[in-house]
């Protein structure tokens, strides 16, 4: 099982892509780069970073492409159809196999759901979405591919306090805890391309595998 560590920060930090000089540059790089399913020519890198606070969650991917896609435009729509990264993690680890999981297209389209299985999910609604703040490189409401596509980037703050409406209890994490999570992306054309930081294990693509997370300890 990966582990990594997730510092806590004295203030939020900044959701942009460029890394250098900010604390983002000094937390540890998550590689998700164990690919499952698919064969794809190439193999694309695609790496996220977290951070926490007393109020949010914070996470940063940047991802390496050169066909990126978006068509989903409304919360909680069907984002796994788009050039996607996702992040998926039990904070109550007490309340069985329940897990959060957040999939973000590569506009910033989100969606946010909790409970115990792939189809029994609790999804955010939009008041308490409202909350959930995103900042991407591709401009949208949709992205169609382009030959000078070359990555994208997405930074996210999720506030606890969302995720304890969706869990039905405090979520908030403090030095010592550790989570079970997992990092993936997602992408279905000019070839589907699936890949995960902890390795899954299933006979076809299924991120909904709680047993299968790493884990994060939280500094």
């Amino acid at each position: 099982m990966r582990t990594t560590a997730v510092r806590r920060v004295a203030e939020p930090p900044p959701l942009v892509g460029d890394a250098a000089g900010t604390v983002w540059e000094r937390t540890e790089r998550v590689p998700i780069d164990r690919f499952r399913w698919t064969a794809p020519a190439r193999r694309p890198s695609a790496t996220a970073r977290a951070l926490y606070d007393d109020e949010a969650l914070y996470l940063h991917y940047e991802v390496v492409d050169g066909h990126s896609y978006a068509t989903a435009t409304r919360l909680n729509g069907r984002v796994w159809e788009d050039s996607c990264v996702e992040f998926f993690a039990a904070p109550r680890p007490a309340s069985g196999d329940a897990y959060v999981n957040l999939e973000v297209n590569c506009v910033g389209t989100f969606r946010l759901g909790y409970g115990a299985g792939r189809t029994d999910r609790t999804l955010v609604d939009p008041e308490a979405a409202a909350d959930v703040r995103i900042r991407s490189s591709v401009d949208g409401p949709t992205k169609a591919p382009d030959p000078d596509d070359e990555g994208w980037w997405v930074a996210v703050a999720l506030p606890f306090e969302t995720l304890a409406a969706l869990a039905g209890g405090t979520v908030t994490p403090v030095a010592g805890d550790r989570w079970r999570a997992n990092f993936y992306r997602i992408r279905k054309r000019p070839e589907p391309l699936y890949a995960a930081w902890n390795p899954v294990d299933a006979p076809e693509p299924d991120f909904h595998r709680p047993e299968e997370f790493g884990e994060l300890r939280f500094r």
